[in-house]
């Protein structure tokens, strides 16, 4: 029996599901579907030495307008005068940790991280 649109629609969207879970097994990572923070990269198109990029609380400060809870940590992160600008992702944790944040801030710092450190 011919499948209908409807179900080729739906096993082609399982499919693509199935691509974006980290085992193919259909579980999403919520970080998969969000927009990337723009790539900073150096004139000649490298990527910057650490030296370059600026320390983690500075960069992280400028991604306010990032999707998702990197773009909220960056909000906070404004917000707070105590926060480190010139700190390290540790130097951050440890000021989440001090003012007793949310799991979900610490998730954020790591995926921050992450992206900082791949620039």
């Amino acid at each position: 029996m011919a499948k209908t649109k409807k179900e080729r629609k739906l096993e082609s969207l399982r499919r693509q599901i199935g691509r974006i879970g980290p085992d193919g097994d259909g579980l999403m990572d919520h970080r998969a579907i969000e927009e990337p923070v723009p790539a900073q990269v150096a004139p000649d198109g490298r990527t910057m030495a650490p030296a370059e990029r600026g320390p983690f609380g500075r960069w992280l400060l400028q991604q306010e307008d990032a999707k998702g809870l990197v773009g909220q940590l960056a909000k906070c992160a404004k917000a707070d005068p105590a926060f480190p600008r010139d700190g390290d992702p540790d130097a951050v944790r440890a000021r989440l940790s001090a003012v007793m944040a949310e799991g979900d801030m610490f998730e954020a710092v790591d995926d921050a991280e992450m992206d900082w450190a791949s620039y």
